[in-house]
């Protein structure tokens, strides 16, 4: 008999813990769910230093929706897989921040914290600059001595280099279509002129490596560039010797002066013909009222588009960003809709970015 109530105890031992445990698992799950919904609202990672967290969190990667991205860097993985190169890369740049308090950041990863138009094939190593912390650096890594990157500033919570600072960097390195995409962005952040980017890159940068490319991305650069595709885009047509088009010339519709069009490039040319360039894949059809300007339905929006730019009487031109992996078709393309190419104006700039 002793022996059978023996039994009965351990069953029921053995169920108040298996409770007990399933409680504390459940506790632990509803706890690190709740913290990586509250980064997710926040828009960073969820990072970890203690070994309990760690352990769990990595336990749990690939179920529950738990991705670990980078190394102590855990998120939902639709939230991971729903954001753009530029924002993974921003969103990693914030979680090691968090992580390496010492650590701070230069070139296009401060380009990305300052919101400049960064490439995404530019999106690759990161740009530290060097501290004394005791983490090994992946072989990747872009390294910065600390006395050359001089005074940093706290961005979002990222140390970074001044903003003029990491404009210049990003320019004595970048190619020429990137370049022209970050500084673009640069005037269009701080509203100046590409003569005051001039003048401030002869101060800052002449004798170092890079200067004459990168005066030559700042001679070009255009603050009314809406976005990189755009930069990138006029960055092809000035390499190739085609005019450069006005940039966001705005028209109204011929069939609703309350309506207004903004196309991204216009080329007025010497026939007296012109020929709008639009590159796809934005809302840009928006409509003017007492109460400002509201968006309206992209899908409806881009075919009233279409139909009423045609009404204008001038020649529409779309593009897309594959069509810039194959330069000799998009130049002809481009000679197909009147707009002449110059073997002078080519080998000028060739001139001023070769060298030669």
């Amino acid at each position: 008999m002793a022996h059978f109530f023996d039994v009965v105890v351990m069953e029921v031992s053995n169920t108040v813990f298996k409770h007990k445990q399933a409680t504390r698992n459940t506790l632990a799950r509803n706890r690190m769910l709740a913290r990586l919904t509250e980064a997710a609202e926040q828009g960073v990672p969820l990072v970890t230093h203690g070994n309990a967290e760690l352990m769990w969190l990595r336990r749990h990667v690939g179920t529950d929706d738990i991705a670990e991205p980078e190394s102590h860097l855990f998120c939902f993985q639709h939230e991971w897989d729903a954001l753009t190169p530029p924002e993974r890369a921003r969103w990693t740049i914030k979680g090691l921040a968090e992580f390496h308090p010492d650590w701070a950041f230069w070139g296009y990863d401060a380009a990305l914290i300052w919101g400049l138009e960064v490439p995404n094939d530019l999106l690759g190593p990161r740009y530290l600059v060097k501290t004394g912390c005791s983490v090994a650096l992946s072989m990747g890594c872009r390294l910065l001595r600390p006395q050359a990157a001089g005074a940093l500033e706290q961005v979002d919570g990222v140390r970074v280099t001044p903003f003029w600072r990491t404009v210049e960097d990003c320019l004595l390195h970048a190619p020429f279509s990137y370049g022209l995409a970050i500084a673009d962005s640069a005037l269009r952040a701080r509203d100046v002129s590409r003569d005051d980017l001039c003048e401030r890159l002869q101060v800052d940068c002449e004798g170092r490596r890079g200067y004459r490319r990168a005066q030559v991305i700042a001679s070009h650069a255009d603050g009314l560039s809406e976005n990189g595709g755009e930069s990138r885009f006029r960055a092809f047509f000035i390499a190739y010797g085609f005019p450069v088009p006005e940039l966001q010339v705005e028209f109204r519709d011929p069939l609703d002066s309350g309506q207004v069009f903004r196309v991204d490039y216009f080329w007025r040319l010497e026939d007296g013909t012109c020929v709008i360039g639009e590159l796809d894949g934005k809302g840009k059809y928006t409509l003017q009222s007492g109460e400002g300007r509201e968006s309206v339905g992209p899908f409806v929006a881009e075919r009233q588009r279409e139909s009423h730019l045609t009404m204008l009487g001038h020649k529409v031109l779309r593009f897309t960003f594959d069509e810039l992996k194959n330069p000799g078709k998009l130049a002809e393309k481009m000679r197909l809709a009147g707009i002449s190419q110059r073997a002078d104006l080519a080998g000028q700039w060739r001139r001023q970015w070769y060298g030669r």
